[in-house]
């Protein structure tokens, strides 16, 4: 007999195996999967179909957008379930409903309900993000949010989001990450990252390179999906600095006009520009949808005036000026981590955390440190997972750091030892220190510094919420 407490739910949820922790699967391990998935959902009346769901994909960029978006409906009166991954303190955020983690009571009670649901052989295969992909089908359908926000796991084909029903697609930029699943190219990693594209379903993306987004094309015209290109359907103009320096104008054909002016999302860069639009073109696709033409084909197993209800108390929320309710949101649209700053008093030195982990995120973020910091002196604390490009992401970092401590988070399995990590850093000796434990990394870095000085904390998202531990949680 299972003891039903939310310990005991973890237990049995930690009894997976975790792919996130384990980069040595293979594709093939993978494929089926979905099959075996899709048959527990009916077991479990498909709650995947029960409200509009958008589903995000992409080498990065995907949990920003996701979060705008989520920002976006929020704001437009929506009641909003957020499924995304990985975690930085809990695996409950992963579950998210109007930006609220899923309560341990509420999902003691929920996990245990799909537990049981599931064969005992079935079960037993489970691995730990398709068992919590299933628990945020159920957990929004008994919520009844009226629209979910999907981001994939890894690549898109076989991923277990895969089995939602999107009224809209997106992905984002697509660079090299995970080659040993996805494939060595980017039209073998388009490839799989389009496989999330549905027959007639609208896809929006922001690839700009002709070789991944030829592949998407291809993809997206043979199942009839109208597809939205930035550059070509949207674009975005960034404007004289005002209130921000990543202030910028959206337009697009959608194929009726749409510019906006003067949009300053909360989180910074100009790659946050570009998740922006595409959050922008995807709440825009998904307000064109009539509301009972959107939810009739896919609530069959809610009656009729509970979805009458439903629709009213939507369209009573809802903020008329469409223009205004996406300005709002991405001025509230934040995610722990994403270029994070802090700053403690007018004595201390700023700090930026970050989980930049491949060397095309870690190109925007150096980026991005420059752009708001000219001509300050900058310190860093750097960590890797083991399978990371770190010599891709110390391209991007050298020349540009007056000093850097390299250590290891003591959370992470797939740490990279600082030690093996000093040996294809090209610093000189002088400006960079090995420090083994990252809390005394943190305690010389922050000696070493001045106020004025800048102190980065990037390279694995392990190591950024580690040390962010140290400052109260943002607000």
């Amino acid at each position: 007999m299972l003891i039903r407490s939310f310990d005991e739910a973890v237990r049995l949820l930690h009894d997976r195996i975790n792919l996130e922790r384990l980069q040595s699967f293979a594709p093939q391990d993978m494929e089926g999967r979905l099959d075996l998935l899709r048959d527990i959902l009916i077991a479990l009346d498909n709650p995947e179909r029960d409200y509009r769901t958008v589903h995000v994909t992409g080498t990065k960029g995907k949990g920003s957008t996701c979060v705008m978006l989520e920002s976006m409906l929020l704001e437009a009166g929506d009641r909003v379930g957020r499924f995304t991954s990985p975690h930085l303190y809990s695996f409950t955020e992963r579950l998210m409903i109007d930006g609220i983690p899923c309560p341990p009571d509420e999902f003691t009670e929920l996990f245990f309900f799909v537990y049981e649901q599931i064969e005992p052989n079935v079960l037993q295969s489970l691995t730990y993000f398709e068992m919590l992909t299933l628990l945020a089908f159920v957990y929004f359908s008994r919520q009844k949010v009226d629209a979910a926000v999907f981001e994939v796991g890894l690549g898109g084909r076989l991923d277990a989001t895969n089995l939602c029903r999107p009224d809209v697609s997106v992905i984002t930029s697509i660079s090299y990450d995970h080659m040993a699943q996805l494939g060595p190219t980017l039209s073998d990693i388009a490839a799989e990252k389009s496989g999330i594209i549905k027959p007639g379903v609208p896809v929006v993306t922001t690839v700009r390179q002709p070789e991944p987004l030829t592949v998407i094309r291809g993809k997206a015209q043979s199942l009839g999906s109208p597809l939205f290109v930035l550059d070509e359907h949207f674009f975005v103009r960034n404007e004289q600095p005002t209130t921000s320096q990543y202030t910028f104008r959206y337009d697009a054909r959608l194929p009726e006009e749409w510019p906006l002016d003067n949009i300053s999302p909360k989180m910074p860069g100009k790659h946050q520009i570009i998740n922006a639009s595409a959050a922008i073109t995807a709440f825009l696709l998904l307000q064109r949808k009539n509301i009972f033409a959107t939810f009739a084909p896919t609530l069959r197993s809610l009656r009729l005036e509970n979805l009458t209800q439903r629709t009213q108390r939507i369209r009573k929320g809802r903020k008329a000026n469409t223009k205004e309710t996406i300005k709002t949101g991405l001025q509230q649209a934040f995610i722990p981590l994403r270029f994070e700053i802090v700053r403690p008093n007018d004595e201390s030195p700023t700090f930026i955390f970050d989980g930049a982990h491949n060397r095309a995120s870690m190109q925007a973020f150096v980026q991005t440190v420059r752009e708001m910091f000219p001509n300050r002196r900058l310190l860093l604390i750097f960590g890797a997972s083991l399978g990371k490009d770190a010599e891709g992401m110390f391209a991007e970092i050298d020349g540009h750091f007056h000093h850097v401590f390299l250590t290891q988070s003591s959370e992470s399995t797939r740490r990279y030892p600082p030690q093996k990590l000093r040996s294809i850093f090209s610093l000189p000796e002088m400006n960079i220190t090995i420090v083994e434990n990252c809390m005394d990394a943190w305690e010389q870095c922050v000696q070493m510094a001045d106020k004025e000085d800048v102190i980065c904390i990037t390279g694995s998202l392990y190591l950024a919420a580690e040390l962010r531990k140290c400052f109260a949680p943002a607000e």
